[in-house]
């Protein structure tokens, strides 16, 4: 049996034209379309026709070479049999080095010159099939490298987790704000929680092969807070199985706080109304208890009276300055003062609070204090919240049967420290990385979120700095860092991005 080749072009080369006629018949015989010449006219030929194959008879080994030669340089592609005189072995090997496919010995047989023929088409077939593969394999790593370069360059968070909640892939954006997190759990790594997240997304498309949207405050690690809106998709194997899960996090941060200031506003007023009414009405009692203390000559009635309009005037105050920078900037009213004059009448607004309710209340100065340049009603507003703050925390804790606060001043050449401490109930993680934020308060209904909040955002107006440092069950300790002279800043804190953090176990 012969194989049949349809239609394919190829072209004789000889000197000698009755050897190529015989040549083209038995070609056409199995199927190929013949085109004779001589070397003269064979490079011609060759462009024209533009074959795949040639058969070339040597007459001349000089010339034939010189052919061989022009053929390759112009058509490297076209695969040439040569046919040597008979027992011109090393001929043949000669040609073979010049970079024909193959010789053959004159007269040729036509089985010798078919086998030859197919194996050049064979080696054709599997260049062609090499080349398709290296051109797909190409166009899949370009593509590959433009996905690679589309999931890192994404100006969002992209992540691949299991079903363990590992995160198995991160993009570029991910791990320059969260840090190495291959390997590690979702929810350690932005929430630092112990447990998953109640209805966590990536849990729901899971379970039911959907898109589920939610919206999260997540916390990169330099301890920065973002508003992220997520969104999860599936990402399934051969099978149709969902191995996996991509959640993609959109910071909108400075969306939601507009939107929370602007549809705020209205609540934040009520609730200041509604504090001030509360506290207008405390300061009525305590009023009738001066007054009916200096009628009834009752000088510890008149005591309780005149502690309780204290207590009532400073917090109605606190509420005022909250209102005014939340509702408008302020300019700072910067004064020269004598830190430890300061210090002890930040101090004497909140001692006998703590005394009242059996806490030690601690007030220490050290180092050079000498003078600073503050706002001192602010200032000392932001530091009476604190201290209000950490007496509040210790009388709301039952774990322990004595309380202190203390409360340290510290001063060096270049700026004064403010710390205060408690050993109440300390802070978790999760609400140290929040506690700056607008409106978010540990107190419920007895808070209004934003004494902490106007605290951080003044203190750095002032070019300083607050660092919480603390351990459930032992206490807290804030320590509000202030320049010594103030230099005014051309751009307001981010807010809530300012306060930083040292967690405890």
């Amino acid at each position: 049996m012969h194989n049949i080749v349809i239609s394919e072009a190829i072209v004789i080369i000889t000197q000698d034209p009755e050897h190529g006629r015989v040549l083209g018949h038995i070609l056409h015989e199995y199927g190929y379309q013949p085109s004779n010449c001589d070397y003269d006219d064979a490079l011609v030929t060759v462009s024209v026709v533009r074959p795949r194959l040639a058969v070339l008879g040597i007459c001349d080994c000089r010339l034939g070479q010189g052919v061989l030669r022009k053929i390759r340089t112009s058509f490297p592609e076209v695969r040439i049999i040569v046919l040597v005189p008979e027992d011109e072995y090393q001929m043949g090997l000669d040609f073979l080095e010049e970079g024909a496919s193959d010789f053959l010995f004159k007269p040729v047989s036509e089985r010798a010159l078919r086998i030859a023929l197919d194996r050049a088409l064979t080696f054709i077939e599997m260049r062609r099939d090499r080349d398709l593969l290296v051109e797909k394999s190409k166009i899949l790593e370009s593509s590959h490298q433009l996905c690679r370069q589309l999931f890192d360059e994404v100006p969002c968070y992209i992540s691949v987790q299991n079903r363990d909640r590992r995160i198995v892939r991160a993009n570029r954006q991910f791990k320059l704000d969260f840090g190495s997190c291959l390997g590690e759990r979702c929810y350690e790594i932005y929430k630092h929680r112990t447990h998953p997240c109640p209805q966590c997304p990536v849990e729901e498309t899971f379970r039911d092969g959907m898109v589920h949207q939610t919206e999260e405050v997540v916390t990169t690690r330099t301890g920065q807070q973002k508003i992220v809106l997520t969104l999860t998709a599936p990402l399934k194997n051969d099978h149709g199985e969902i191995n996996e899960v991509m959640e993609l996090a959109t910071d909108i941060t400075q969306i939601r706080e507009l939107q929370d200031r602007l549809t705020s506003l209205g609540l934040f007023i009520g609730s200041i109304s509604h504090g001030v009414r509360g506290m207008l009405t405390a300061l009525d009692g305590g009023l009738y208890r001066l007054e009916k203390g200096i009628q009834n000559n009752d000088m510890d009635l008149v005591a309780n009276g005149a502690e309780r309009v204290k207590l009532m005037i400073s917090r109605i105050r606190n509420s005022v300055l909250e209102m005014l920078y939340y509702s408008k900037d302020r300019d700072l009213n910067i004064q020269t003062l004598d830190v430890q004059t300061f210090g002890d009448g930040v101090a004497n607004f909140v001692e006998p609070k703590a005394t009242k309710h059996d806490i030690r209340f601690q007030k220490e100065f050290h180092g050079n204090l000498g003078r600073f340049e503050i706002d001192p009603e602010v200032i000392s507003a932001g530091l009476v919240n604190i201290l209000e703050n950490a007496v509040d925390a210790c009388i709301e804790d039952e774990s322990k049967d004595r309380h202190v606060v203390t409360f340290i001043v510290e001063g060096d050449k270049n700026k004064v420290s403010f710390v205060i401490r408690d050993n109440g109930p300390g802070i978790d993680r999760a609400t140290q990385e929040k506690m700056f934020s607008l409106f978010f308060s540990s107190k419920g209904s007895k808070g209004t979120g934003l004494g902490l909040y106007i605290a951080n955002d003044v203190v750095h107006q002032h070019g300083g700095q607050i660092v919480v440092d603390s351990t459930v069950g032992e206490g807290t300790e804030f320590r509000v860092e202030l320049p010594r002279k103030y230099v005014k800043k051309d751009q307001p804190a981010p807010n809530g991005d300012n306060g930083q953090f040292k967690a405890g176990s």
